[in-house]
């Protein structure tokens, strides 16, 4: 399968949202890397968005491109496209396709000569008509565009983001009434899109029926609370209300907003991104997918921005840990080679190695990987606290004890450390200076760990004699342990605080 099939897939098959900043024909991303990128363009006199698909259809001309100071990667995809064109100049899924390459790579005025070709030659296909809107109204030609978006949605009528980004269109060139028909039939059937109400509320401002609006600006935020623009455009319906103390609590809105606008899940323009040939894409990508989980579909996307930009120390640091993750050792050892020899002095790829170590029960190599961390980056508190979690498992405890008080020294927020540290004082009978950190370790945002935490809380405090802290922190661990259902738990808790509490009957 090729790449960029795969990522098509993918975008569809976990309604990966398109926002509008992660659009990389929405920045200029040339100027951006310092590269001057110049397309020619030859082009036919004007040909309308209709034709047959037979031999004697006239097409515009094929855009001339200079491509010698594309990035290599780019310059790549685009002459693959460009060739099956010219070996194909009657097919309309080549043109299509380089149109697609052209306008993921901000190409615009060359993309609309491909999608206008392909739809000439396919003109039954709403792919390329869509397509050819969308670069029409990326290109401030809200006329042209309007009229393409006609012509799309007469062929799939139901497709909302064409819906959308046609009233867009229809605001823009002040083409209220049809605009207004438009979004107060989506508000209909798509009760759900803030978009929508935000539009008909636009429509409603523009006949000055301000109630109206405020109504219909009101919903859009209720349905997306940091939607900026619906904000404002309600602090302006109540200022022409009158009601100037809401005016102020929505321009505050939409200040905290920071411009924030509803996702828009665009399968089509998800086909278009995945063409997109820039590894900040791609890592972009990647960090969504592995903070939702979705492991193998982020690693597949660090490889992919590894491809492109094979110089990534971060991309493979990452891989180390999600391969780790994946139980796919010999992945995770092989990213680990390369980024400590694209940067010997990278300290989080010693981190994730270790843990990857730890993981398969190679203590010795682990300790020497988490040295090797917080050699390079005393200040590193995650490594001095997992070496200090090894060093306590080999009965080392004051070298034990030292690493963690520099975890907390370096982080004096962080629980773990302050866990493990409590703990072994504890251990030693040192309750005075163990009990506090373990009290901090309660700080953890992770409800699975704080079931135990609390639990060492609550027989610190029954070891130092407080039997009513022991009692009330035990029972506060029953009941996590039974929310989250742990039954092992609850049982080995249960038993302690019935005799801890004296209890004859199961608690």
């Amino acid at each position: 399968m090729m790449i960029c099939e795969h990522w098509a897939r993918k975008c569809r098959e976990t309604n990966h949202v398109i926002r509008p900043h992660e659009f990389p024909w929405k920045r200029n991303a040339w100027v951006k890397a310092g590269l001057c990128v110049s397309l020619w363009l030859a082009l036919s006199g004007g040909v309308p968005c209709s034709g047959s698909p037979d031999e004697g259809t006239s097409l515009p001309d094929l855009p001339h491109l200079t491509m010698e100071k594309m990035l290599p990667t780019v310059r790549a995809v685009v002459k693959e496209a460009y060739d099956a064109v010219v070996s194909h100049p009657r097919e309309a899924s080549a043109n299509g396709k380089l149109g697609m390459v052209l306008h993921a790579h901000n190409f615009l005025t060359e993309a609309e000569v491909c999608y206008r070709r392909a739809h000439l030659l396919d003109p039954t296909s709403f792919r390329w008509i869509y397509y050819l809107a969308l670069v029409q109204m990326d290109q401030a030609k809200c006329n042209e565009a309007v009229a393409a978006f006609r012509q799309a949605l007469q062929l799939q009528p139901d497709y909302l983001p064409a819906q959308l980004r046609s009233g867009e269109c229809l605001l823009a060139s002040a083409n209220w009434e049809e605009a207004g028909k438009l979004y107060e039939s989506l508000v209909q059937k798509h009760p759900e899109s803030a978009e929508a109400h935000y539009g008909l509320g636009r429509v409603r401002a523009t006949r000055n029926q301000w109630n109206e609006a405020v109504e219909s600006f009101g919903k859009a935020c209720q349905l997306h609370p940091k939607f900026a623009a619906a904000h404002f455009a309600r602090a302006r319906a109540y200022q022409r209300l009158g009601k100037s103390d809401r005016v102020q609590e929505e321009l505050r809105l939409s200040r905290e907003s920071e411009g924030e606008v509803p996702e828009i899940v665009d399968r089509l323009l998800a086909d278009v991104q995945s063409m997109y040939r820039d590894y900040e894409a791609y890592l972009k990508l990647a960090t969504e997918l592995g903070g939702a989980g979705k492991l193998d579909d982020a690693a597949a996307a660090y490889e992919e921005a590894l491809q492109i930009n094979p110089q990534l120390p971060d991309a493979e640091t990452r891989l180390i840990y999600i391969y780790g993750r994946l139980a796919q050792f010999a992945k995770a050892e092989q990213h680990f080679r390369a980024a400590v020899r694209l940067d010997p002095k990278k300290w989080d790829a010693y981190f994730n190695y270790g843990s990857l170590l730890q993981g398969q029960g190679k203590i010795r190599e682990a300790e020497e990987a988490f040295r090797k961390s917080v050699e390079i980056n005393p200040r590193y508190s995650e490594a001095h606290n997992n070496l200090g979690y090894l060093l306590e498992g080999q009965g080392k405890l004051p070298e034990a004890i030292t690493e963690l008080r520099k975890a907390i020294e370096n982080s004096p927020g962080f629980p773990q450390a302050h866990f493990s540290l409590g703990r072994i004082l504890v251990k030693q009978g040192n309750y005075e200076e163990g009990i506090p950190h373990l009290l901090k370790a309660l700080r953890t945002e992770d409800e699975a760990t704080k079931v135990s935490y609390l639990y060492a809380v609550g027989i610190a405090f029954a070891g130092v004699g407080d039997l009513e802290n022991g009692v009330r922190y035990l029972r506060l661990a029953l009941s996590k342990a039974r929310a989250r259902q742990d039954s092992k738990l609850t049982q080995n808790i249960g038993d302690d605080l019935r005799l801890l509490a004296g209890e004859e009957s199961t608690p």
